[in-house]
């Protein structure tokens, strides 16, 4: 019986074992540009759009705001609501007051979208531009009906005087584009809100690579406040002999490459996830190794490890579509 992958003694509440934790990435950067130059074309929303599984909705929930309002110098009144279905109007709004910190549901006879109004109200008041920001995460669930209500939510919102921007997150595949929701009966929310887009991306070279394991080893620190980076606290033995995850950028490149599926035929544009799973492989491996931590990271554990990670089957649907262009 093999044995487990996380070893005893290691704190189960470490954010790399639970998985709780964002790295920031260059495709998260590139994003805040594009949003950023939305922000100040004031600009009435605009789409981002990606494959599935490749740090959207991790990256732009943790990094989004902070870095806008480092890049703008000043505050950014944004929203993050991950989409749920809704029935109606009133369902969707309250919804969205629950984004908003509203609380539960309106009870009494005011109605929800006058409450959602005020408080994207006093949103906007927080910037001098009156300009506030609703990100929703996997909108291209969203039905017909529902994009008419966030089109009349937003010609609300202009007839109070302030300025809104929806930013609907999308998973498309690399061959589709956002343009293609018009086809489904969204043509009005379209053209209000998807004029502007920004395709978010993986992995695609060793340098983006070794910046986000270097994440690892120097820009994360546990317990907080520690001085002590993912590395040195899950592996401090092999972190004192000199083992930096971000020395190994060019392994983690070979393995993604060599558990590509046969044939492939799409972009050379790798899952965040099969980043982050790999390397949490290897951490969980050189966490109980002792001396014969250098075993943990030799290219056929970085290629084992990406294989745990369920990369070729995602590629393969990656390479399925591709191939439809």
């Amino acid at each position: 019986m093999s044995e487990p992958l996380i070893p005893d003694g290691l704190d189960p509440a470490h954010p790399v074992v639970r998985k709780e934790y964002s790295l920031f990435t260059a495709s998260i950067e590139s994003t805040v540009d594009s949003v950023g130059a939305w922000i100040d074309q004031r600009a009435k929303g605009g789409v981002i759009y990606g494959p599935s599984q490749y740090g959207k909705s991790n990256g732009l929930a943790n990094w989004l705001q902070a870095e806008l309002q480092r890049r703008l110098r000043g505050e950014v009144p944004l929203m993050f609501w991950s989409y749920e279905p809704s029935g109606s109007a009133s369902q969707l709004h309250n919804k969205l007051r629950r984004a908003a910190g509203g609380g539960h549901p309106l009870r009494q006879k005011r109605d929800a979208l006058s409450d959602l109004v005020e408080k994207l109200i006093a949103r906007a008041y927080r910037s001098d531009a009156r300009y506030t920001m609703i990100v929703i995460d996997e909108a291209q669930a969203m039905t017909e009906r529902e994009w008419i209500w966030m089109v009349q939510l937003h010609s609300r919102a202009e007839l109070e005087g302030i300025q809104l921007a929806v930013v609907p997150v999308i998973s498309l595949q690399f061959n589709q584009r956002p343009y293609e929701l018009a086809h489904t009966g969204s043509a009005h929310a379209s053209a209000r809100f998807m004029l502007y887009e920004h395709q978010f991306h993986g992995m695609r070279s060793v340098e983006e690579l070794r910046a986000v394991l270097l994440g690892y080893d120097e820009d994360s620190e546990w317990p907080a406040g520690s001085g002590t980076s993912y590395t040195a606290g899950i592996a401090p033995r092999p972190f004192e002999a000199g083992l930096r995850l971000s020395a190994y950028a060019a392994q983690l490149w070979t393995a993604l490459f060599q558990n590509l599926p046969s044939s492939y035929k799409g972009p050379y544009d790798y899952p965040m996830q099969s980043v982050t799973l790999a390397a949490r492989n290897v951490l969980m491996r050189l966490a109980g190794s002792g001396a014969a931590w250098e075993n943990c990271v030799t290219q056929d554990a970085w290629n084992q490890a990406v294989a745990m990670t369920g990369h070729k089957a995602h590629m393969a649907l990656v390479s399925l579509y591709a191939g439809h262009r």
